[in-house]
C-alpha cells in the first residue's frame, strides 16, 4: 500500500493550533472510495510548525505527500517538500491551496521538487489525479491540474462550481479521532457551510468561485456535534458571507443548543454578510445572548468613492450605516468595522477622513485597519490590475499576529502593497501611524470619553481632534505613547522584513498590533501616561469642573488586572451621557451627584492574562471599557438634576 501524508502546517496562537480541515477534506473524500483505498493508506497529518527534519523522520516511506499553500505556510512547504524529494525521490509531491496561482504553473518552473500542482477546490481533482497515477491512464483527462510531460508543463482543462452536497466531513469520517486523543495542545476548527462567494472584490481571493454551493444541513450539525463531543471550543467558519442565507439561522441556533447544553463550541466565529441586514441582527442578537461570538462585523474597507470603484466594491450609505449601528448600540450588540490601507485611488487625506466618518456614523466600540494584500489568486494580483493602478508592493516577512515570539526555522512572505497612483511610500506610512494613533485612543478607549465630549461639546471635529492628537504624540517621542508610534514609523520605513509587530514579555509571548501595544503600554505605565497625556487634554480648553470630572470618569472606566472595579463619586452624569451617545439618542450632560459602582466579572491577577483576554479576545466586543456591558456598572442618583449643567 502506498502512504499518503497530508501537510498543512499551521501557526500555534499562544497554545492552540488548528486541526487540518483543508487537507482532511481532501483525505475524506478519496478515501471514501474502495479503488483509492486498494491502493493508498493515510500516512498521517501534520499540521504543526515543527522543524522540518522532525517531520521528514516520522514519514515512513512516503509514496505521496500532498501540501495545503497558503501565506503562513508556503516557503515551509517549500523547505520541506525539498528535503522530502531528496530523501525519497520517487515520492510524488503535490502542491494545492490558495497560494497556487489559477492563472499560471509558475511553481512547477520555480521548483522541481514539486510533480503536480491543483487548481482551485481540491477534492475531485486529487482523487483523479492519484487513480490516474496508480492506473498509468492519460492524464490530460484530469481537470485542474499542471504536470510536465517530456519537459514541458501541461495544464489541463478548468472547471469549476462542483456540487459540493455529497463530499464527506473529515470530523465525521473519523480521519481527526487519533489527533483528538494524542494532541495535547488545545485544538481550534474550521467549519463550512457552503462555498462561493457572488462578490467580485478586487483584493479578495474569495471571489474566485462566484456561484454559492451548499453543504447539506444534517453534515453541518453532525460536524457542529463533533466538536461539542470532543469539547472543541472554537470554531470558525469559513463561509465568505455567513448570515446572507436564511438557513444560517438555523445553524446559529443549532450553535447556541449545543453550548447550552455541553459548553461547547464556546465561540462561533463566522465572516458576516455585508447584506441582508435582518438575518445577520438576529444572529448576533441570539450570539451575543449567549457570548458565543465577539460582535458583528461592518466592513466597509475603505470609504473612498474612487478607492471603492476600483475595488469592485459597493458600501452602504453613510445614513443606513449609522442605522445600524444606532440598532445595534441600542441592543447592546458590539459591532465593529474594518479599513484596508492601501487600495488604488485612496490618499492619506480620504483614508484618515474614512476613519473618522465611521466615528460619526457612531462606529465607536471597534475599528480594524488592515494592510492592503496582493493574493496570488485576486483580481488584484493580476499584471493588468498591477499594471493600471501602478501597485508598488514589497514582499515582507510575514506578521502573524498574536502568535508565539519565537524564531521561525522557515519564514513566510507577504506581498504588502505600499504604494499606489494615489498614495506615496510616506503617505502610506503617515496613514499607518494615524490609524494607530485613532485605534489605541478611541477604539480602545484611552481617550474615547474626551473625544466624544469634545466633537459634541465643543464641536470638534473627530478629524479635527485625532489630526491635533496625532501631531502631539509624534512630537513627544520621548513619552510612553511617543516611544511606541517612533518605534512602528522607524519599523515601516527602513524594515523590508515587515516586523511590524509589537512584542514586551510583560503581556506574553505574544506578539500585537502596535495600537495594542501603543494601550497596554499606556495601561501599564499609567501614571506616567497621565502625566504625559495632560498637555493635550488641557488644550482642549474643557471647563475645570468638567474637565476634573471626566479624566476621573476615563480613567475609572477603563478595566485593569488586579482590579475589583472601582466606586465613584462624581458631580455629573457621564455615564448616561455617553450611553446616550452610543445610542444615538444624544442627551445633553447634567449636574447631578452620582455614585457610579463598576463591577469586574473576571479578576485578571496577570498583564499576560489581562492582555490576552481583554484586549486579544475581547477587542472587538469592547471589553477595554467597563461600560460596553451594562452588566458591569450600576449608577445611583443621589438626587435628580434640577439644574442644567
Amino acid at each position: 500500500m502506498k502512504k499518503i501524508y497530508f501537510v498543512q502546517a499551521g501557526f500555534a496562537f499562544d497554545k492552540s493550533v488548528y486541526l487540518p480541515y483543508a487537507t482532511g477534506c481532501l483525505a475524506a473524500y478519496s478515501l471514501q472510495f474502495e479503488d483509492f483505498r486498494s491502493q493508498y493508506e493515510l500516512g498521517g497529518f501534520f499540521y504543526k510548525r515543527e522543524k522540518t527534519d522532525d517531520i521528514l523522520n516520522r514519514m515512513k516511506n512516503p509514496a505521496v505527500v500532498a501540501f495545503s499553500n497558503y501565506a503562513w505556510n508556503v516557503e515551509f512547504n517549500k523547505a520541506l517538500a525539498r528535503k522530502v524529494k531528496e530523501k525519497y525521490p520517487e515520492c510524488i509531491i503535490v502542491y494545492g491551496g490558495h497560494s497556487v496561482r489559477n492563472d499560471s504553473a509558475e511553481l512547477l518552473e520555480e521548483c522541481g521538487f514539486i510533480d503536480y500542482l491543483i487548481f482551485g477546490e481540491g477534492e475531485e481533482p486529487f482523487y483523479n489525479l492519484l487513480m490516474a497515477l496508480a492506473n498509468s491512464t492519460d492524464l490530460e483527462e484530469v481537470e485542474n491540474i499542471a504536470y510536465r510531460k517530456n519537459g514541458a508543463v501541461v495544464c489541463t482543462n478548468r472547471s469549476t462550481c462542483k456540487d459540493i452536497s455529497e463530499y464527506p466531513s473529515p470530523y465525521l469520517t473519523g480521519l481527526f479521532d487519533p489527533i483528538v486523543k494524542t494532541e495535547t495542545v488545545e485544538l481550534l476548527s474550521v467549519i463550512e457551510t457552503n462555498r462561493g462567494c457572488p462578490y467580485k472584490c478586487a483584493y479578495c481571493d474569495w471571489s474566485a468561485k462566484s456561484k454559492v454551493r451548499f453543504f447539506p444541513m444534517e453534515k453541518i450539525k453532525g460536524e457542529l456535534k463533533w466538536l461539542s463531543d470532543n469539547k472543541i471550543e472554537y470554531c470558525f467558519c469559513a463561509d465568505a458571507n455567513f448570515g446572507m442565507f436564511k438557513r444560517d439561522i438555523e445553524v446559529a441556533d443549532y450553535c447556541i443548543e449545543l453550548k447550552k447544553s455541553t459548553g461547547y463550541p464556546d465561540v462561533f466565529r463566522p465572516c458576516y454578510a455585508k447584506e441582508n441586514d435582518e438575518n445577520v441582527f438576529e444572529i448576533c442578537s441570539k450570539f451575543n445572548e449567549y457570548h458565543i461570538d465577539k460582535g458583528a462585523t461592518m466592513a466597509y474597507q475603505s470609504l473612498c468613492e474612487d478607492a471603492l470603484s476600483n475595488v469592485n466594491r459597493s458600501n452602504l450609505t453613510m445614513e443606513h450605516f449609522a442605522d445600524i449601528v444606532k440598532k445595534y448600540n441600542q441592543a447592546k450588540i458590539p459591532t465593529y468595522s474594518e479599513l484596508i490601507l492601501g487600495l488604488p485611488g485612496e490618499t492619506y487625506d480620504s483614508f484618515c477622513d474614512g476613519l473618522c466618518k465611521l466615528l460619526e456614523a457612531g462606529q465607536h466600540n471597534s475599528v480594524s485597519v488592515y494592510h492592503c494584500e496582493v493574493l496570488p489568486n485576486s483580481i488584484m494580483g493580476s499584471k493588468e490590475y498591477i499594471e493600471k493602478y501602478s501597485i508598488k508592493s514589497n514582499k515582507v516577512k510575514f506578521n502573524h499576529i498574536h502568535s508565539a515570539e519565537t524564531q521561525e526555522e522557515v519564514s513566510e512572505y507577504s506581498e504588502i502593497v505600499m504604494g499606489t497612483s494615489t498614495m506615496t511610500k510616506e503617505m502610506w506610512i503617515k496613514s499607518n501611524l494615524f490609524s494607530v494613533t485613532l485605534q489605541c485612543f478611541h477604539s480602545l478607549g484611552l481617550l474615547r470619553c474626551f473625544a466624544l465630549y469634545a466633537h459634541y461639546e465643543k464641536g470638534m471635529s473627530y478629524r479635527e481632534f485625532y489630526d491635533k492628537l496625532f501631531k502631539f504624540v509624534i512630537s513627544n517621542p520621548e513619552t510612553v505613547f511617543g516611544k511606541v508610534l517612533a518605534r512602528y514609523e522607524d519599523r515601516l520605513t527602513h524594515s523590508l522584513e515587515g516586523d511590524w509587530n509589537y512584542h514586551n514579555p510583560v503581556f506574553g509571548n505574544i506578539v500585537w498590533f502596535f495600537e495594542e501595544g501603543m494601550f497596554l503600554e499606556c495601561m501599564y505605565n499609567d501614571e506616567k501616561f497621565d502625566e504625559e497625556i495632560l498637555p493635550f487634554l488641557v488644550s482642549l480648553d474643557i471647563e475645570p469642573e468638567i474637565f476634573n470630572e471626566l479624566k476621573k470618569y476615563q480613567k475609572a472606566v477603563l478595566r485593569r488586572p488586579n482590579k475589583n472595579g472601582e466606586q465613584l463619586e462624581l458631580n455629573y452624569n457621564f455615564t448616561e451621557y455617553f450611553d446616550s451617545i452610543y445610542a444615538g439618542e444624544y442627551k445633553p450632560l447634567e449636574k447631578c451627584p452620582v455614585n457610579l459602582d463598576f463591577a469586574e466579572n473576571r479578576v485578571f491577577e496577570d498583564w499576560y492574562s489581562f492582555a490576552k483576554n481583554i484586549v486579544w479576545f475581547g477587542r472587538r466586543k469592547g471589553a477595554t471599557m467597563y461600560t460596553s456591558d451594562k452588566s458591569m456598572y450600576s449608577i445611583e442618583k443621589k438626587e435628580e438634576a434640577t439644574y442644567e449643567s
